[in-house]
């Protein structure tokens, strides 16, 4: 199994150059329009690509996992995070998102880095 399918599963939605897949599912309230303080698809999109562009990521899952427009769930694969703890691959994806979290993110409610 590659850390492609560990983070995707074996039919994983790929984006562009492999990288970023934003889901809003289940609930679809992160649509456009959302009301203030909540993650949009479009948000969801930003944080994927800063994430890919700030750790050089072969792969970018941020989702809104219960559908509330306010929690996320992060998936990435990076060769940046070789020889690096678990704590500190979360602390290379949180500095690259600071700024969503530091206002419209209520939290992130899982994290898998690969």
């Amino acid at each position: 199994r590659s850390a492609h399918q560990d983070c995707f599963g074996a039919s994983g939605s790929v984006g562009r150059r492999g990288a970023v897949v934003v889901s809003a599912e289940p609930g679809e309230t992160s649509a456009p329009g959302a009301a203030p303080g909540q993650v949009t698809k479009e948000l969801m999109d930003a944080m994927a690509d800063k994430i890919t562009k700030e750790l050089d990521a072969t792969a970018v899952k941020v989702s809104d996992v219960y559908g509330d427009a306010q929690h996320v769930e992060i998936h990435v694969v990076s060769p940046a995070f070789e020889g690096k703890s678990s704590m500190n691959r979360q602390r290379m994806v949180y500095k690259a998102i600071w700024e969503e979290l530091s206002s419209t993110v209520h939290a992130v409610d899982s994290m898998v880095t690969q």
